[in-house]
């Protein structure tokens, strides 16, 4: 849940379509955010693909977070933030299969 005052919830609006669209030609259907949290610094980058094997394909590409940092630095996220943010991939057919298809249960 946003936290009044945490301008990183609306930097991560603005950042969600911009990092979908970054990376649509790879299998990124969508994008999500967990942390932002007042007190740590950075937040954790969901890419979402429909497919296992686009899922793995992100995954080996060794200029993912930098690539994904850098469209928050874009948004105005600080070096801090940046440094503290990481990258998750999952593909919607892990989470139907092993979550029941619920997104909120596989980034728990």
């Amino acid at each position: 849940m946003p936290v009044a005052g945490d301008r990183r919830w609306a930097l991560l609006d603005s950042a969600g379509p911009m990092v979908t669209a970054w990376f649509r030609s790879r299998g990124v259907v969508a994008t999500r955010f967990v942390a932002a949290f007042p007190e740590l610094p950075g937040a954790g980058i969901w890419l979402c693909t429909a497919t296992d094997e686009e899922r793995d394909d992100l995954r080996r590409d060794t200029e993912l977070v930098t690539a994904a940092r850098d469209v928050l630095h874009q948004v105005g996220f600080s070096p801090l933030d940046l440094a503290e943010t990481g990258v998750v991939v999952e593909s919607q057919q892990t989470v139907d299969r092993e979550y029941g298809g619920s997104w909120f249960h596989a980034m728990r």
